[in-house]
């Protein structure tokens, strides 16, 4: 009877997976999904960008948030005058927000309180041509994003 006891108790991660996902469904390789920065949390623990990726994922159930305490998308890469980043937070939360060279020196810096959903616009056309940066960090946790500073 112990052996019972046991044996279940081991399937029980794999009960909880196996609910988290639609195993009737194959995963969609291309949903045509729109690509709006709106990050949702999966019952996988993965952060999708948004519920037409979780549900084309098969993921059955997530919530409006992203997984980590902060993630951030960015765009267009490469950026000539300006670069559109999108900061989200898991809970409402102060975030910093850097830009540096490969060399570690800082272009541009920003702190933002009280974050949920933020849109930015930053200027780069004073920048000098080449890789660059982004790094978002909230509470201790830190997301870092690449682009390209391209000529004009």
């Amino acid at each position: 009877m112990k052996w019972l006891a046991f044996f279940l108790v081991s399937l029980a991660p794999f009960a909880v997976s196996a609910q988290c996902l639609d195993t009737l469904n194959t995963p969609i390789l291309n949903p045509g999904c729109n690509l709006n920065f709106l990050p949702v949390c999966g019952c996988d623990a993965v952060t999708y960008r948004n519920s037409c990726f979780a549900q084309a994922a098969t993921v059955i159930q997530y919530v409006d948030r992203p997984c980590e305490q902060v993630a951030v998308d960015i765009y267009p890469n490469p950026a000539i005058y300006w670069l559109n980043a999108t900061v989200v937070t898991k809970f409402e939360a102060d975030v910093n927000l850097l830009i540096f060279d490969r060399n570690g020196n800082i272009y541009y810096s920003q702190y933002l309180r009280s974050v949920n959903y933020e849109y930015l616009t930053i200027p780069v056309n004073g920048f000098d041509d080449g890789l660059y940066i982004l790094m978002v960090e909230s509470n201790g946790v830190a997301q870092f994003k690449k682009f390209i500073k391209w000529k004009e």
